[in-house]
């Protein structure tokens, strides 16, 4: 990896990554810069720049209350067990590729006792997003839903608007609490062309983080009616999240709020560029073609370690940079990575992939 991180510094024409990679002293300072002095930091979850920060989120997605959090993992655990809690049924609705179900070491189960209700048993296809047939074929009332806005596992792939309007019709007729783990909320937007209050409108939660896109140094918002976020701030101490300060993380917060979001638009644009110009090659497969979003999952003809080490040779050799590795696919023969098109990608030469593919697939 840190080869991989000298070759990627020294390339010019770059797809992953925020401009250039910064040292930790010069992320700070640019933090710093961004603030004018009268901030003071909150302590303990209390002070005037982080309450002010919480009511601009709530307010921006429109909902009554929302609680800053150290982390997503812990938000959405946390979201999940107050649902549950309400209504003593601490069963879930999720898809099987959920973040919560595979990248969490399950711990919505091991310190929850919260229980995954099961989609079309094992046959399910886990390559799809879910439908309202597939919640009205569950069999049994769960105690809460979350879905993810865009789904990564599935190369950001993304609902219609009424499939999305009929499953929280439906929930919420059935009295079932529906939360968003929109991680990515911000890439959504220009897809369904609507604004971010009328997407979480169909949400009776919503968590978003402040790193993923935005670059942030960790940190989220979860958000929510007034006496949700009020039992989720009970829960946050009891998670050990209630850290003495979260200022630096509010900043950091605000900073990449105000500088990248405004550049979203245009990277779901230049993703679509990109993969259509990728998905010219017949040893190539892009997945969802065209994105739906600024990210997309890129599947190559070949070995993955071989692949890379090519990547890196062309790169060294270009200044060309395309991806930092390539690992294994579901698709026998083929290797894949993500493709996440951030600010180095909307200044890349578009005319360079041509060439860096075809020597990339030689055989």
């Amino acid at each position: 990896m840190a080869d991989s991180q000298a070759l990627f510094n020294r390339c010019t024409n770059r797809v992953p990554g925020h401009g250039e990679q910064q040292s930790i002293a010069e992320s700070l300072r640019e933090i710093a810069d961004s603030l004018d002095g009268s901030e003071r930091p909150d302590v303990y979850g209390t002070g005037d720049y982080l309450e002010a920060f919480e009511a601009e989120i709530a307010a921006q997605f429109g909902k009554p209350a929302a609680v800053f959090m150290p982390s997503g993992t812990m938000a959405q655990q946390i979201a999940l067990r107050v649902y549950c809690d309400q209504s003593r049924n601490y069963t879930v609705a999720m898809h099987p590729s959920a973040h919560l179900e595979f990248a969490e070491q399950l711990g919505y189960q091991f310190l929850h006792n919260i229980k995954r209700l099961q989609f079309g048993g094992p046959e399910f296809i886990r390559d799809r997003l879910l439908t309202l047939e597939d919640f009205l074929a569950l069999g049994a009332v769960p105690g809460a839903i979350i879905l993810e806005l865009p789904a990564r596992p599935l190369g950001g792939l993304l609902p219609a608007w009424q499939n999305l309007v009929d499953i929280s019709d439906w929930a919420r007729d059935k009295g079932i609490p529906i939360h968003l783990d929109g991680a990515r909320i911000w890439q959504c937007q220009s897809f369904y062309q609507k604004t971010y209050a009328e997407i979480a409108a169909l949400f009776d939660s919503i968590y978003v983080s402040f790193y993923k896109d935005l670059g942030g140094l960790a940190g989220c918002m979860l958000m929510g009616a007034t006496d949700f976020i009020q039992q989720s701030r009970v829960w946050q101490r009891r998670h050990g999240g209630n850290l003495y300060t979260q200022a630096p993380f509010v900043a950091a917060a605000r900073f990449g709020l105000r500088r990248r979001l405004p550049m979203m638009d245009t990277w779901v644009t230049r993703a679509r560029e990109i993969a259509s110009r990728l998905a010219a090659f017949d040893q190539v497969i892009v997945n969802p073609n065209p994105p739906h979003v600024n990210l997309f999952q890129l599947y190559l003809k070949g070995d993955p370690v071989a692949l890379t080490q090519r990547h890196h040779e062309i790169a060294a050799v270009t200044g060309t940079y395309l991806f930092h590795r390539l690992g294994p696919a579901p698709i026998p023969g083929f290797a894949m990575t993500e493709m996440h098109i951030w600010e180095n990608a909307s200044q890349l030469d578009l005319d360079c992939l041509a060439p860096f593919m075809t020597e990339l697939l030689r055989p």
